[in-house]
């Protein structure tokens, strides 16, 4: 067990690169960062454990197990010498010298639940590689290793150890994980839960065994996490016991502890591949000597000002070191920045740049610096204040003039201007309004501005208007709203002000707040202000919606005036802000107040903001265009509250600059005139002074979109105008639509044309829509009223017949055409459209309304509850049997015209009495003999007669061997002594041939003067003295003869003698009398005993036949029971149903009900009387000395002859019972035909089969009550036979008792007369048994028929479910081959890393030459092995394929042979019927084989193709290595594949094919040896007969094989029957 732990731990060891030793450098010889680790350790050696239990506190005797013998020892905590503390779990370990810790035992307590925790802190965090226990007692049965990777975090699962995994943990014994399962997850194993060894025994734990992505570790993080821990927790949870704890002997449960002699856990200090070595932190704690700028306890993050890439493990690919921030060299700090490492792959930001440097990496120089390369200091701009827009100048120092300005630094004017001022040059003198610039001084042009022209820029450009100075374009640009670049300044507009002074009220201004709230203004004569919010939102004055918003296009390029007011001028604002928005546009503008505090009104000083409503005085900048837009649509006007912080300043005034139009200027002098408002010439399409309107005849392009929208001419097609907005069309003319480009409804044409004649009336009824199709020649109809169609509508739809418009005479509304259901609704031309007479036909129907079946065919074709397939069935008639056509049969029965004797629907069967049907001929009388059968039916085939007892031949006209007196009641038994006759074979009388000293009818009396030997079982000749002592016993005799005689003279009632002696038949010659004399004086005391026992015996038998009555009858009522429940007939209250019900079909249903309802009752009545018969019977006392008078013989006679009317009525009762019992029959046949036929008393396809059965179960039923109401009446038969043959005895001996009353004797003779015609007619009643019988098993034979149609659909479906499972199984076994494949992939990118950094660590250890050597050795071995392996490997390949295809056909070879062997044991069932139970246990034998079989073959064709994917599925492009491992998994597949072919060709070998033969021989014996023993020639040929029709069941199943098609047609039928089935039965009249 040492050595096989030892191994696991090596394995384990080399599982996990560079296991042993730890990398010294983190840098190879070239200098480049690479993998390193510390050294590999025993973690917990010298480590303190803390333990929840130690023996010896108190001091306590402990006992060893060593076998057979225990050895107890001492342990005190506080003595050193048997002490066995804690500390000797990590302490050094030798097996020589062991220590260890021990806890207490079993004695005080130590046993699960109670668990013992052992814990080692390990003072940082290790990479675990193994636990390693080492027990100095058994092992425990259960205990579990627990880990955890902080101090705080919680203990989480490593490893459980149980013999009992889901009892104590609740888990399974699972031993791996597979690929893509969660690999942090403890695993259950019951490897090292055996108590033996007793001591030493060892526990070794691989963090990474099973762990599929062990072989890729480095990629990790899940298992790089998993094996990571700074403490571990041993919990021992049960101990091992031999069960003896149960007795509770103290030594035992001291022999029962934990003890553990060395704790040792693999590890290496957990550094993330960035350090070599751990040691002592100041602090006392273990830390990593961190290498490749990282920094951390586990180097778990990057050095300061090394953030230029995220932190990562080393990897033995690549060390992932952190790399040095790129700060340019003007910053000692910087910090990892996600989002810049996401954007550029370079995460350090610099932080603190020097030299005036700014950026993430101090790239760039600070604002207003500059420099012209990246090595260069940065430099300050020094732009001119002045001449400059901005202080920043660009990367060579250029900085950004102002329009009038030039130079590097703006500070010279540019040509035309002078005298840089603030805000740039001045201009030169040009036409103040139009210029731009100085004059030139080579020829004194001027600039002109954008939208002026002419040499002295005093003319505005085209598309312009209005040159005015303060526009500093010189000229507007004509709006026009877009549609005109033609305008002017309008004469019929002044000047007017939008102004609010605020003399009276605020005017509507309010505040406004950043979160759009609003608040009042505080207001005070002249002037407003607003409250600011906070410190940070001072808010804004609100201009009202009436006076300053809306459409202020009259304002463009005007001003707006602001005035705020103070007390002091230090108060007043500075600057002010004003925001515009509009047509979803926003801007704004900073004011600056135009000159200096003034005084106005007293003490309040005044501050003035003016801002030119212009798209070059607002940010963002905007087209003008789109600037007039805004004013279009101005919704907001904001000022800010400026001074809003100390409350120093408010508003006093705001004026609008805007303009009115006048009707005549000269009207309004005084008003200056407005030419900034333009007056536009609008194009074609358009109207207005702003060309805002569409002109007449005109819309806009888009509808509804406002005045921007282009203007387009109306599209009416000349029958209307439309809306100059929404374009809408006011159609005339019949037409509509958007365009009126169409008719309206009931008019056709085409209102294209652009006349008032294009729409037309259609000629349609009701006016219904129409259209032209000159295909069609004319105008068609294309709405017309339901059910007609046509292109005047003057035809009824498919399906309709008549005369809608009357063109064929009057007028006839469409209605369906009558079909019954028996055409395809959605087929074409199903009838004619005028008369309404069917035309297609379906389900073989015919007639105009398909009311009628085909010749040939038969049915209801008015059924409207079947589909047009089953109302109308071929007749299919027999050709054997019909005396016409096959073809022609009664089209509502179907019934076929039947040769003599022949019956059935289709002539396929001959009548009761008759056999053999041949054609032409009909069927054979089968002239059984009316005497010795039972019935005149006979076998339908061989015509052999159903003979009585005793009786035999094919006639039954004869005889049996040792039978005689053949008659109507059979063939009596002769019943010869077999020691006293010659032979078993009597006279035609029924007396036997006796040897010699025998006498009797049956041989078994010796004579007089014989004895019977008891040895010799012979009749001897008594001694001679036997001859004196009968002479005076005869003397005796006639002594009492003579006193009998005198007794007799005196009897005073004379009439007994008339009544029993006759004179006339008193003389007898003497001798004769003389010899009856002597004999009834001889046997008197024996034969008085003999008739006692006889009536005893008649009695009995009597009682026996009422009690076999009774049984019979209560069967009778259980069988008309099941047929009340077969026709739905509840026969307790079909009575009061039957006189309620008038309707014809339901008077014909009930009167089957009173039928079953009547005989039932009559089966109760005859039970009650039968029992009561028997009760009186058996209480009869009969004397055992027989009264030897007449009187005594007449009351028995009497008696017998009541009990003979009895049973003669009793018979006829039965008779009659079974009359009616056979009429229900006929009609529950009957009922049972319309089932089949129709199926329409059934609910669904379920029921129907549920029904099925139950009709079989009854079918079987009634089929063993027929066949025991048979054997009740045979036995009925024998026991009157019986009781006649005693009748017949006693009467026989009665005139050897009474010679002079011969009257008797002729009694009896009539009275056996009369018992024998009442046997005859029992008889006759058990010949009508016999024929309900044949009618039941004629019944029997259309039900197993159908039994066998059905079978075939069933086993069709459990085909295709099997078809679905093994395609479900095929799946499966796909999934497992994928992840086989996938463990391959895994197993060779492991073996891979593994040669790869083993390669790598050797190349690294040139101090190593011994170990060179090695290595290179082992390669070479590596190689030779590997090409040995891989040939064995594909060779043992080959061999499976080679050695799987013969047992794949071998397995399909036997499915067919189980298939063919199932249809035997199937066909040997059927002929074997005294065999049966035989057949069918040999038939579920032989399904169980097949079941075995394709089982094994399913499993043989698995492995055979996962054999060849795992060769198929190996990559091609891996290396030596993962081959070899590959090869070897495949090897260990393989065979593992080879045992389980052989186990299973073993199991099919050995097992099935055995048992399959055994069950075939022993039934084939059993058969041989049943023919063998039956003697009967009719039996062997029914035989064979059945074994033809077995033959012939074979060819039919192979025709239904070729017919699959029409099985699932059959079954497609079988599902519409339950979807057309109604849900109860059907109704006449309903």
């Amino acid at each position: 067990m040492h050595l096989r732990v030892l191994s696991l731990l090596f394995l384990l060891f080399i599982s996990y690169p560079c296991v042993f030793a730890g990398m010294d450098s983190c840098h190879d010889e070239h200098g480049t960062p690479s993998l390193c680790m510390p050294k590999f350790e025993n973690a917990a050696f010298n480590r303190t454990v803390t333990v929840s239990n130690t023996c010896g506190s108190p001091p306590e005797d402990y006992c060893m197990q060593t076998g057979s013998t225990r050895l107890c020892h001492h342990c005190n905590a506080w003595d050193p010498e048997t002490s066995r503390n804690a500390t000797y779990l990590t302490d050094f370990h030798t097996d020589e010298e062991p220590t260890w810790w021990q806890s207490q035992s079993m004695f005080y307590g130590v046993q699960y639940p109670n668990s013992i925790n052992l814990t080692l802190h390990l003072g940082k965090a290790f990479e675990i590689t193994y636990v390693h226990l080492k027990f100095y007692t058994s092992r425990p049965e259960s205990f579990a290793i627990y880990k955890r990777t902080s101090e705080a975090a919680p203990w989480q699962p490593y490893q459980f150890y149980s013999a009992s995994c889901q009892k104590t943990y609740g888990r399974d014994a699972k031993g791996y994980i597979r690929p893509g399962e969660e690999e942090r997850t403890a695993l259950c194993t019951d490897e090292f839960s055996d108590i033996s060894p007793l001591t030493g025994g060892n526990v070794a734990f691989s963090t990474l065994e099973g762990r599929p992505s062990a072989y890729n570790f480095d990629q990790s993080p899940v298992l790089q996490e998993w094996v990571t821990a700074t403490d571990l927790l041993i919990s021992l949870n049960r101990l091992n016991t031999f069960g003896d704890e149960f007795f509770k002997d103290p030594k035992v449960l001291r022999s029962y502890f934990y003890a553990i002699s060395d704790f040792s856990v693999g590890g290496r200090c957990k550094c993330n591949g960035h350090a070599s070595q751990c040691v002592p932190s100041e602090a006392g704690r273990l830390a990593c000597v961190c290498e490749h700028h990282t920094a951390g306890s586990d180097c778990q993050h990057c050095a300061p000002f090394y953030q230029e890439q995220p932190w990562a493990r080393a990897a033995a690919d690549s060390a992932n070191p952190c790399m040095m921030c790129n700060c340019s060299g003007h910053a000692d700090e910087c910090v990892f920045d996600v989002e810049l490492y996401r954007s550029t792959g370079s995460g350090g930001r610099c932080i603190g740049c020097r030299g005036n440097t700014s950026g993430a990496h101090c790239e760039s120089c600070r604002e207003n610096f500059y420099r012209a390369s990246p090595l260069q200091p940065c430099h300050n701009c020094t732009c001119n204040t002045m001449g400059s827009e901005s202080l920043q100048c660009d990367n060579d120092g250029v900085c950004l003039c102002r329009p009038t300005v030039m130079g590097v630094k703006c500070d010279v004017c540019k040509p035309g201007f002078h005298s840089l001022v603030p805000g740039g040059c001045r201009l030169c003198e040009c036409d103040e309004r139009g210029r731009v610039g100085v004059c030139s001084a080579e020829d004194g042009s001027c600039s002109c501005k954008a939208n002026v022209e002419g040499h002295a820029c005093n003319r505005c450009k085209p598309e312009s208007f209005n040159l005015q100075l303060v526009n500093p374009d010189g000229c507007q640009t004509c709006f026009c709203f877009g549609h005109s670049v033609a305008c002017s300044s309008s004469n019929q507009h002044v000047a007017f002000n939008i102004t609010s002074d605020f003399l009276q009220d605020p005017d509507g201004w309010v505040g406004k707040f950043s979160e759009h709230q609003e608040s009042p203004l505080m207001w005070k004569e002249g002037e407003v202000y607003l409250l600011p919010y906070s410190e940070e939102d001072t808010g804004y004055y609100k201009a009202p919606a009436e006076k300053f918003l809306g459409n202020q296009l009259l304002s463009y390029g005007q001003h707006l005036f602001l005035v705020f007011t103070a007390e002091s001028w230090e108060l007043l604002p500075s600057s002010v802000t004003v925001i515009l928005e509009g047509s979803g546009i926003s801007v704004s503008a900073n004011l600056h107040a135009e000159e200096k505090p003034g005084s106005q009104l007293g003490h309040l000083f005044h501050n003035s903001f003016r801002l030119r409503l212009s798209e070059r005085e607002v940010t963002p900048s905007l087209p003008p265009f789109e600037f007039q837009r805004l004013l279009s649509n101005l919704t907001v006007l904001l000022i800010s509250n400026a001074g809003g912080q100390n409350y120093t300043s408010q508003l006093s005034g705001v004026t609008l600059i805007s303009a009115t139009l006048v009707k005549d200027h000269s009207s309004t002098p005084h008003q200056p005139p407005a030419p900034w408002v333009e007056a536009c010439t609008c194009p074609l399409g358009f109207t207005g002074q702003f060309c805002e309107r569409c002109a007449s005849g005109f819309s806009r392009e888009t509808p509804s979109s406002g005045p921007y929208s282009p203007c387009v001419p109306c599209n009416c097609n000349q029958h209307g105008t439309c809306h100059p907005e929404t374009g809408v069309c006011e159609c005339t003319d019949f037409t509509t639509g958007v365009s009126c480009e169409r008719c309206q409804d009931g008019y056709y044409g085409n209102a294209l044309i652009g006349n008032p004649s294009d729409c037309l009336p259609c000629p349609c009824p009701d006016r219904t829509t129409c259209a032209e199709v000159p295909e069609a020649g004319g105008v068609v109809c294309t709405n017309c009223p339901a059910s007609q169609r046509g292109t005047r509508c003057q035809l009824c739809e498919d399906g309709l017949y008549g005369d809608p418009l009357g063109w064929g005479g009057k007028e006839r509304p469409c209605v369906r055409c009558e079909c019954n259901g028996n055409v395809d609704p959605n087929a074409v031309g199903g009838c004619d459209h005028v008369t309404g007479r069917c035309l297609k036909c379906l389900g073989h129907t015919a007639g105009d309304h398909c009311d009628k079946c085909q010749t040939g065919y038969y049915g209801n074709a008015l059924d409207r509850t079947l589909r047009p397939s089953q109302k109308c069935k071929s007749c299919d008639c027999k050709s054997p049997g019909s005396s016409g056509s096959v073809n022609d049969c009664d089209p509502d029965t179907g019934r076929c015209s039947c040769l003599s004797h022949v019956t059935g629907r289709d002539c396929g069967q001959c009548e009761a009495g008759y056999f053999n049907l041949q054609p032409v001929l009909g069927c054979q009388w089968c002239n059984c003999s009316p005497i010795g059968s039972l019935s005149s039916a006979c076998q339908p085939i061989t015509g052999q007669c159903l003979c009585r007892t005793g009786v035999e031949g094919r006639w039954c006209d004869a005889c049996r061997m040792g039978f005689f007196g053949f008659s109507s009641r059979g063939c009596r038994a002769c019943n010869c002594d077999p020691m006293g006759s010659t032979s078993m074979q009597c006279h035609g009388n029924g007396t036997c041939i006796c040897r010699q000293g025998f006498v009797g009818y049956k041989c078994d009396k010796c004579e007089l003067n014989f004895y019977l030997n008891h040895v010799s079982h012979q009749c001897e000749e008594c001694p001679v003295c036997y001859s004196l002592i009968r002479d005076q016993a005869s003397k005796l005799k006639r002594k009492l003869q003579d006193l009998e005689r005198l007794l007799s003279s005196y009897d005073c009632r004379s009439f007994r003698h008339e009544l029993y002696i006759r004179p006339s038949h008193m003389p007898q010659p003497k001798e004769m009398q003389n010899r009856v004399h002597e004999h009834q004086s001889e046997d008197y005391l024996p034969n008085a005993l003999e008739e006692f026992l006889a009536i005893q015996e008649a009695r009995e038998a009597f009682m026996h036949q009422f009690s076999q009555l009774q049984v019979a009858v209560q069967e009778l009522q259980i069988q008309l029971g099941h047929l009340g429940e077969a026709v739905n007939c509840s026969l307790a209250e079909e009575g009061e149903t039957g006189r309620d019900e008038t309707e014809d079909g339901v008077r014909r249903q009930g009167g089957n009900c009173r039928a079953l309802s009547d005989a039932f009752t009559a089966a109760m009545d005859a039970h009650t009387q039968l029992r009561r018969m028997t009760l009186d019977l058996d209480s009869m006392v009969i004397p055992f000395v027989m009264p030897r008078g007449p009187t005594q013989w007449n009351t028995l006679v009497n008696q017998s002859e009541t009990l003979v009317k009895s049973h003669t009525e009793i018979a006829a009762h039965i008779e009659k019972l079974a009359g009616e019992a056979l009429q229900v029959s006929n009609r529950t046949y009957s009922v049972l035909l319309n089932l089949l036929d129709d199926n329409s008393t059934q609910l669904h396809v379920q029921d129907l089969t549920e029904r099925l059965s139950e009709m079989q179960v009854l079918k079987e039923n009634l089929t063993r009550e027929a066949d025991k109401t048979l054997a009740v009446y045979l036995s009925v038969q024998e026991q009157t036979t019986k009781a006649a043959a005693i009748l017949q005895n006693v009467t026989s001996n009665l005139p050897k008792l009474h010679k002079e009353r011969t009257g008797v004797s002729s009694f009896t003779a009539e009275f056996n007369t009369t018992m024998t015609m009442e046997l005859i007619q029992s008889l006759d009643l058990a010949n009508r048994t016999a024929e309900l019988d044949f009618l039941v098993q004629s019944k029997e034979q259309l039900v197993n028929k159908t039994k066998e149609e059905m079978e075939a659909q069933l086993e069709n479906s459990r085909k295709n479910l099997q078809t679905i499972e093994e395609f479900q199984q095929l799946t499966a076994i796909a999934k497992e081959l994928k992840e086989i494949a996938l463990s391959s992939v895994v197993q060779g990118k492991k073996t891979e890393s593994e040669a790869f950094s083993l390669q790598k660590h050797l190349e690294g250890r040139k101090e190593w030459p011994a170990l060179h050597t090695h290595t290179r050795q082992a390669l070479k071995r590596e190689s030779l092995l590997d090409e040995k392996v891989l040939t064995e490997a594909k060779k043992k390949v080959q061999q499976a394929k080679r050695a799987l295809r013969p047992a794949l056909d071998n397995a399909t070879l036997a499915g067919e042979t189980a298939a063919d062997a199932k249809l035997a044991a199937d066909a040997v069932t059927k002929d074997a019927r005294a065999a049966l139970s035989r057949g069918k246990q040999a038939r579920k034998e032989s399904a169980q084989l097949r079941e075995a079989v394709t089982e094994a073959g399913r499993q043989l064709a698995r492995q055979e193709e996962r054999a060849s994917q795992a060769w198929v599925g190996m990559p091609a492009d891996v290396s030596l290595e993962t081959e070899m491992d590959s090869m070897e998994m495949v090897k260990s597949q393989l065979e593992t594949f080879t045992n389980t072919l052989a186990k299973l060709l073993n199991q099919l070998g050995n097992v099935a094919v055995e048992k399959y033969e055994r069950v075939l021989n022993e039934t084939t014996a059993r058969l041989l040896l049943l023919r063998g023993s039956v003697e009967s020639p009719t039996l062997s040929a029914k035989i064979q007969r059945l074994r033809t029709a077995g033959h012939e069941q074979l060819q039919q199943l192979a025709q239904l094989e070729q017919n699959l098609q029409e099985i699932r047609e059959e079954r497609d039928s079988l599902t519409d029957i339950v979807q057309n089935l109604p849900k109860a039965c059907p109704e006449s009249g309903h």
